[in-house]
């Protein structure tokens, strides 16, 4: 489903396409820094991952990637839900890519989940947690103080659990209030709960929230900062919820599926005080398509039908852009049958990266500029064994409101690419969305990598 110097192998791109871009942009509130949006001169970094649950056949993975022209040496740490721990050291070559199974490293058992934590010589490495079936959600640089997600299911045959780890040095005490079609709960038992330093904890929201579709959760940390993944499995398809560190008045989804015996549904959380208008704009050409509309009340959930709807033809990718009276907490709920995946808003920026690095390939690869006006994007491919940067396109005027096809505008850009794709724009109001082949077509969201 569900990485030159890079200062100076990106720069004389920018400058050779006579751009004064930076690969840092000012920080999106809703979202935490990836790699990407760390400086390359930074003497050292770090990255945080979790989400994995075990899989005793296909162990889920961390991947690495150097988006450096130098190599960068990675001091690694992992621990299990059980409190079991792996130290490992890994050299990662200039624009290649390194792999850990958490799970076999730390002899898992059913039940475990595992939490990573890296120290790396360095600026411009990124990672990401690769579930077994393809689902991906990438690490973060820094740990998360609030935090909100929707969309979870806790139906029979489905589970959802945050998976949190603590980066920290110190204990990280939170409190998480619930949010349904019924209104808000504040569990006792979701109320002041610890993580210990360097720890990996699970939060089973079926405990308490029992056979519930569309579940919304806001996450308080009290004391310290967490790392925090929504993880999903319905009926056996296992998905990351990144989740949001602010609740937003507008969000973009630009590849949601529309065709026969798919369901995409845009699942909606209000955590404020009054009721939340909530519009949704579908661009879906040829088709002119009236938005979708529906009123959330106050500390709860509601959602919009994308397919199937008899308002919006069975035509393939239809683009989405929510306006909400309010903030609010938006996930797209993807399937076929009666099972579900879901994937959090991509918020805009001015860098993403666009790698094959869950091996599944593409079946759709978007970027969209969100504002109204024109931005310029340039795009650079950085060849795996190899301290250059080939050009792959660019500049390209993207204009206001506007999306085009990574494979249109990129000549070497396949559904399966061998190379790994920087995309920096003139303003940070690109949005990239990724989509994995699947039957039926689009049920099968990737994360871009840009940091949450």
């Amino acid at each position: 489903m569900r990485r030159v110097p890079l200062l100076l192998g990106v720069l004389v791109v920018l400058v050779a396409a006579g751009l004064a871009v930076t690969l840092t942009h000012p920080k999106n509130p809703s979202t935490l820094p990836s790699g990407l949006e760390v400086s390359i001169d930074a003497e050292s970094t770090a990255l945080y991952c979790t989400g994995l649950p075990y899989s005793p056949l296909r162990p889920g993975r961390v991947t690495f990637y150097n988006t450096a022209g130098a190599p960068r040496a990675l001091a690694v740490s992992a621990v299990s839900s059980r409190g079991t721990k792996w130290n490992g050291a890994i050299e990662l070559s200039a624009h290649e890519t390194e792999s850990i199974a958490p799970s076999a490293l730390l002899h898992g058992v059913a039940g475990d989940y595992f939490g990573v934590a890296v120290q790396i010589s360095g600026g411009g490495v990124v990672g990401e947690a690769v579930a077994p079936d393809g689902a991906v959600v990438p690490c973060t640089s820094v740990g998360a103080t609030h935090w909100y997600a929707t969309g979870f299911n806790t139906i029979v045959g489905s589970s959802a659990t945050l998976s949190l780890y603590n980066p920290t040095a110190t204990s990280a005490v939170f409190n998480a209030s619930i949010f349904s079609a019924a209104g808000i709960a504040t569990p006792e038992s979701f109320q002041g709960v610890a993580v210990p330093p360097h720890a990996q904890r699970e939060l089973d929201l079926g405990t308490e929230i029992v056979n519930t579709a569309n579940v919304g959760v806001a996450l308080d940390v009290l004391r310290g900062s967490l790392e925090v993944v929504g993880v999903e499995d319905s009926l056996g398809e296992v998905s990351f919820n990144e989740g949001v560190t602010e609740a937003s008045p507008s969000a973009w989804f630009p590849d949601v599926t529309t065709v026969m015996n798919a369901t995409a549904q845009l699942r909606i959380a209000n955590p404020n005080v009054e009721p939340a208008e909530v519009s949704v704009a579908v661009s879906l050409a040829p088709y002119h398509i009236r938005p979708q509309s529906v009123t959330v009340p106050p500390l709860s959930t509601g959602l919009v039908t994308i397919t199937p709807n008899p308002a919006i033809p069975a035509a393939g990718f239809a683009s989405l852009t929510v306006s909400s009276s309010e903030p609010v907490v938006t996930a797209l709920a993807t399937g076929a049958g009666q099972w579900i995946a879901l994937s959090s808003p991509v918020a805009p920026g001015n860098v993403f990266l666009v790698g094959n690095f869950a091996g599944r390939g593409f079946g759709a690869a978007t970027v969209t500029n969100t504002s109204a006006h024109a931005v310029t994007l340039v795009i650079s491919s950085l060849v795996p064994s190899s301290s250059k940067v080939a050009g792959a396109a660019g500049p390209i005027t993207l204009a206001g409101g506007s999306s085009e096809s990574l494979f249109a505008e990129i000549p070497s850009f396949s559904r399966s690419p061998t190379d790994a794709y920087l995309l920096i724009s003139s303003k940070p109001t690109m949005v990239v969305s990724l989509v994995s082949p699947s039957a039926p077509q689009g049920v099968e969201v990737v994360a871009p990598l840009n940091g949450r």
